[in-house]
């Protein structure tokens, strides 16, 4: 788009006469056009819930497979504790295309922030507080053990397993 002079201000059209933020009719919608174009950038999908804790999988937009997953914390009634789990080869620093004609930096992370703040934070908690941390993970999947409960195996078999060292009740 080749800019042009407006009445407007618009920072696209005119910069030298406009605030940032401030577009012109055309800037505007063409904001409006992208801002619902990467709203759906991240999917995230409820796996489970209680009292107290949740945890989502992330989606990228078009993607079968999850890139990461999110555990959600209530610490108290207003605070939630969230991290972020996600997959080394999904870059959160990555601008997103079509936003820098507008002047604006949009990223990854800036979408996954909107979307777990509106999906979950607003929509689930209210007016909640929210820490989050993000952390990188590996695209394998993860490791997953049953552990029975003890009433469950029979007592042969408890007896032919060997007691760590030290005796049965011994912290060492």
């Amino acid at each position: 788009m080749a800019a042009r002079k407006s009445d407007a201000p618009c920072v696209v059209c005119n910069p030298g006469d406009a605030d940032p933020g401030e577009y012109c009719e055309r800037h505007a919608e063409e904001l409006h056009r992208l801002d619902h174009q990467y709203e759906t950038l991240f999917r995230l999908q409820r796996v489970s819930r209680g009292r107290g804790h949740e945890s989502y999988h992330v989606f990228l937009q078009g993607d079968c497979d999850p890139s990461g997953r999110i555990l959600v914390n209530e610490t108290d009634p207003d605070n939630l504790a969230i991290t972020v789990l996600l997959t080394s080869d999904l870059n959160l620093e990555a601008r997103i295309s079509g936003y820098e004609i507008l002047k604006i930096e949009r990223t990854y992370a800036d979408q996954l922030r909107d979307r777990i703040q509106q999906d979950i934070i607003h929509s689930w908690y209210g007016n909640a507080r929210a820490c989050v941390e993000i952390f990188r993970i590996t695209a394998e999947p993860p490791l997953h053990w049953d552990v029975e409960s003890r009433g469950e195996s029979s007592e042969e078999e408890e007896g032919t397993r060997p007691h760590p060292s030290g005796g049965k009740h011994s912290v060492h």
